[in-house]
């Protein structure tokens, strides 16, 4: 008889949808390694949505339970792991993943915690997964006998309450060993569950950041596909795709663009696009120090790919204790000058609080950033990883004065039968030696402001400007946030439910966070969406689909309080009343992009006109130092705005795949990289008479 494997990267599903939406190529990978070796001894099905797996483990248990472990799905993991051991206590549960922690002490404690999960493969799971399958076959399903002694590349308790820890296995050096698990159709069964297409080129990661998983010794040699191998198998996925509708693919490659051959692979990408019309976005991790060999490995893909600026910190002192360097702002700044001028989207990343991070230098790291050529920037919560210092060394966190929280991953909540609620929670540090907790909440309401105002191109035309007025962009944002108590009343009340929100998101336990969720009120909170997001993206979803007009309204007002302040800073040829009139039609413009913008319901709003003076179409293609004034006409003319056909797709696509709530708009913001790909576009414009 076969052995029967259940393979399961999971996803929560609490609002009737994936809360991660990638393929489970980690599983596919594994099975088709696995396949390969035993052929017909095996029976392997593979799982994403815990429903799926219910229903399965329920019509026919397995002989090995797999399951995959990371910070957004490991109590859904240990959830089935307890389920089939509640129906047979001799069925295998096997999990592999990065949420593990590195030192042994703690590795037996994450065990201890876990009875009902078996064994724990460390590092690469293909080969450890295969001496797994071939000690069950030679011990014929006999538990205590599987259990007995150590397996190479995995960790265990034994049954005489011994740990025991394998040889760590070597990587796999030519990844084509293992068959694509897209070609060989194991994948296949995904395509309809409303996910996005994930695969990888490369494995590995040269740099040794301390706060990412990726930087273990381990990791450090970038192994490859072949490009045979990747051609083909992208090329299957493009066909297959279309037949789907997905728009979407992510490449796991930890540093894409940095080796020669991510050229191949981006103009394969292209060619795959001009031919099949996919993919219509890609999200890659690119290299973090060497952007030039990115640039020019990524041209040809244009908007189709966001170029990432893992900057994590502006100070060096700060990368010093993170054992991480980047390069200079200077060649930052020319690097971002560059894609801008290609008109590719470029966004850096920050991450706070880092060790030594301040609430001053965080700010200085920030406005550094904003008076660069990026066009958005991201400034995320430190997650204490398993795996890392952050997590694992107890001297280095006391070292740091770190005082950690506990949190939803957004969206990560599931209801399981009739009273069985399930949730995945991150370890998340929110005060340092050298940031306050106080200091922790200003630097998000910060980047909140970031988020509405910098982020996402609604605005673009009103940056420009200030720039044009020789003013900085820093200096206007900081301004802003500063004043937050000055702007209206609607707008105001979110800003004081984002900080609340903020604060109530986090608790001293996660037990404490399981037993309030947990009763049935509360979930519910979960579920219409008052709890359990992302609270950054919750909040200025909010603004752009409630309060459009208010947001800038209030925006303008204060920015016309700015220009006064600054006005010795001006070098503009205008007088003071042409600038309030050039204010007022840019404030006008942007009104008209963003009419009915973030209103799903409607998948093509109607077409709207508008009349101007200046032709601010015109003026936005030019430089950032040509003046507003220039673009003025004596006779008004009309501009039609609209939504193209590929607006009018993504909103197709949000619909069906989100529905039409603030939820909805919180997820695919996020999806499609900024608000900017919502708005209005100016079509035609044509002199009144």
């Amino acid at each position: 008889m076969k052995l029967k494997i259940y393979l399961a990267d999971l996803t929560h599903t609490g609002l009737g949808r994936p809360a991660t939406e990638a393929f489970p190529l980690n599983i596919g990978l594994i099975a088709s390694y696995c396949k390969k070796h035993f052929k017909n001894e095996v029976d392997i099905e593979l799982f994403k949505l815990p429903e799926d797996l219910d229903e399965a483990i329920k019509n026919k248990k397995p002989d090995i339970l797999g399951c995959s472990n990371y910070s957004w799905n490991a109590n859904l993991s240990y959830h089935f792991s307890s389920l089939v051991k509640s129906i047979d206590k001799n069925i295998l549960t096997v999990w592999g993943g990065t949420n593990y922690p590195y030192n042994e002490k703690n590795q037996k404690l994450f065990h201890e915690k876990r009875p009902n999960m078996n064994i724990h493969i460390f590092y690469e799971g293909e080969k450890a997964f295969i001496n797994i399958v071939e000690r069950v076959l030679s011990e014929k399903k006999d538990l205590k006998k599987i259990l007995k002694d150590p397996i190479k590349g995995c960790q265990f308790f034994n049954h005489n309450n011994e740990f025991l820890v394998g040889e760590k296995l070597p990587r796999i050096k030519y990844l084509d060993e293992i068959p694509s698990p897209y070609i060989n159709g194991f994948l296949d069964k995904f395509f309809g569950q409303k996910l996005s297409i994930l695969t990888e080129t490369a494995r590995g990661c040269p740099f040794k950041c301390n706060f990412c998983n990726a930087g273990d010794v381990y990791y450090n040699k970038v192994n490859q596909f072949s490009n045979e191998y990747v051609k083909d198998e992208f090329t299957y996925i493009a066909k297959k795709a279309n037949q789907f509708d997905i728009r979407h693919m992510t490449l796991a490659d930890n540093n894409f663009g940095m080796i020669p051959r991510d050229a191949k692979t981006a103009e394969l990408i292209y060619n795959l696009k001009e031919k099949y019309n996919w993919p219509k976005t890609l999200t890659v991790w690119t290299g973090k120090n060497s952007k030039e060999k990115v640039i020019d490995a990524t041209r040809l893909l244009g908007e189709t790919i966001q170029i990432s600026m893992s900057a994590q910190s502006m100070d060096p002192s700060v990368l010093e204790n993170i054992s991480r360097s980047n390069i200079k702002l200077d060649h930052f700044k020319a690097i971002a000058d560059e894609l801008k001028t290609q008109g590719r989207p470029q966004h850096a990343e920050m991450i706070s609080p880092l060790p030594g991070e301040s609430f001053s230098s965080l700010v200085k790291g920030l406005s550094e950033l904003m008076d660069t050529s990026v066009s958005r920037i991201e400034n995320h919560t430190l997650q204490m990883l398993h795996g890392t210092p952050y997590e694992d060394n107890e001297n280095y966190i006391k070292h740091h004065a770190y005082k950690v929280k506990y949190r939803i991953v957004p969206l990560d909540f599931t209801k399981l039968g009739k009273d069985k609620y399930v949730f995945d929670y991150e370890k998340v540090g929110v005060e340092t030696k050298d940031m306050s907790f106080k200091d922790y909440i200003e630097g998000r309401k910060l980047t909140l402001m970031i988020n509405i105002i910098f982020n996402g191109h609604t605005l673009n035309s009103l940056k420009k400007y200030l720039l044009s007025l020789g003013l900085k962009r820093s200096e206007w944002i900081l301004y802003l946030y500063r004043n937050m108590d000055k702007f209206s009343g609607s707008i105001k009340e979110i800003f004081k439910s984002f900080e609340e929100e903020s604060k109530s998101e986090l608790w001293d336990s996660s037990e404490e966070l399981v037993k309030y969720y947990s009763n049935e009120k509360n979930y519910k909170k979960l579920i219409n969406g008052e709890s359990g997001g992302n609270v950054t993206y919750k909040h200025l979803s909010l603004i752009m689909a409630r309060f459009p007009k208010d947001i800038v309204e209030d925006v303008f007002k204060m920015t016309n309080e700015f220009i006064k302040i600054n006005g010795k800073q001006i070098k503009y040829s205008s007088p003071a009343a042409d600038i309030e009139n050039e204010m007022k039609e840019l404030k006008y413009y942007i009104h008209s992009t963003m009419e009915d913008s973030f209103d799903f319901k409607k998948v093509k709003p109607d077409q709207i006109k508008r009349k101007f003076h200046y032709d601010v179409v015109s003026w936005l293609k030019t430089d950032e130092k040509t003046q507003f004034i220039k673009f003025y006409k004596e006779n008004n003319f009309d501009i039609k705005f609209d939504f193209i056909k590929d607006q009018i797709d993504i909103r197709r696509d949000i619909k069906n795949r989100y529905g039409t709530s603030i939820n909805s708009i919180v997820k695919s913001i996020q999806r499609i990289g900024g608000h900017h790909r919502f708005l209005r576009k100016p079509i035609t414009q044509e002199l009144v008479s």
